[in-house]
């Protein structure tokens, strides 16, 4: 299996090729292609990056190959990491993401275009790139809906699940637990389908209830909001340190979505752990077991009656989306998801 990073110098994508030829997600023969922006300065120093690559890693690395024509990517497994990205300096506020959407849908709708026309048929498109739901349903019009998946609700997911396993005092591992819904403010945490190893039903029961105290899944997108413009005020005040403490005393649920913005105007950005869980990704693909995952897929009311790009349950393997899932979730978050679905739907529609 051969893999391609689409924006592969920029600080995503950056960590994603290392990993794959540390960890040896590739044999020797097999492609690492890296592809970079012809037009951008990632045009120069991707040849840099393909000769350090080699330099570090002589002993382990596979074949290692230059795109910069969008016509000439070629791979089975392709990771669209390009595209632009909210600077640590720029104004905080609600719906960031969403500003993006100008900016990144030619690039996009570029690549897609190029895959459409000069692929096998058979490559599958993992999308970083926010929007996410964006960048999956503009791959998804021109690919197909199988071969095209999203990281957002994957990357949620485990985020749910480290914030609730520090709660409980567990190693994530041991936390099973899943994010629907939209990439950002939008997610719809299921809490009905969080299991815990080691946890009776009985003892799981006390120990969430304690957790959420009286917060009912109806009030979460307003306790987001509310923490988000806390944070936001510390935060442009420059007041990192404050605005990290205000996200812990926030419940779980709402720490998976104000965390990483501290985190990335912060300055460090939320590169290794978008880069890890992508890895993650990567792996359960490439070694070709079906395994249930929750992401951002092109619907066609297979799940909950969507018609759209949304992030929910469903099954993968290596030709993609294998099935949808339609988790037993309570009706509250059922109605949750149907509506985040149809903001998204608004959103991207004109782009699509």
């Amino acid at each position: 299996m051969d893999i391609a990073v689409i924006g592969a110098c920029g600080d995503v994508g950056r960590q994603i090729v290392q990993h794959i030829v540390v960890e040896r997600l590739l044999q020797c023969e097999q492609r690492l292609v890296l592809v970079a922006n012809p037009d951008g300065a990632s045009a120069k120093s991707v040849h840099g990056l393909a000769a350090d690559l080699e330099d570090a890693y002589s002993e382990i690395h596979p074949q290692i190959d230059v795109v910069l024509d969008p016509g000439d990517l070629k791979a089975d497994l392709v990771v669209m990491a390009a595209g632009a990205t909210v600077a640590p300096g720029t104004s905080t506020g609600p719906g960031l993401r969403d500003k993006l959407a100008e900016r990144n849908a030619p690039v996009f709708e570029r690549y897609a275009e190029a895959l459409a026309r000069n692929g096998s048929g058979s490559e599958i498109v993992v999308c970083i790139t926010n929007p996410n739901e964006l960048a999956v349903g503009l791959f998804a019009k021109h690919l197909g809906r199988q071969r095209v998946l999203g990281m957002g609700a994957f990357l949620d997911s485990l985020r749910f699940r480290k914030e609730l396993a520090r709660d409980l005092g567990v190693r994530r591992q041991a936390v099973h637990a899943m994010v629907a819904g939209e990439h950002g403010a939008g997610i719809v945490p299921l809490w009905s389908d969080v299991h815990v190893y080691g946890f009776s039903q009985d003892r799981l029961g006390a120990e969430l209830a304690r957790i959420r105290g009286s917060r009912g899944v109806e009030g979460f997108a307003g306790r987001v909001g509310s923490a988000l413009r806390e944070i936001h005020d510390l935060i442009s005040k420059g007041r990192i340190l404050e605005a990290y403490a205000a996200v812990d005393r926030q419940p779980p649920d709402v720490r998976v979505v104000v965390r990483p913005f501290v985190t990335h105007f912060s300055g460090a950005k939320t590169v290794i752990g978008t880069a890890r869980a992508t890895m993650e990704f990567l792996r359960t693909i490439t070694q070709g077991s079906d395994v249930l995952v929750s992401g951002q897929i092109a619907l066609d009311g297979e799940a909950y009656g969507i018609r759209g790009t949304i992030g929910v349950p469903f099954v993968v393997g290596n030709q993609g989306v294998d099935r949808v899932f339609e988790l037993p979730i309570s009706e509250t978050e059922r109605r949750l998801l149907c509506a985040s679905a149809e903001r998204v739907h608004d959103k991207i529609a004109p782009f699509l």
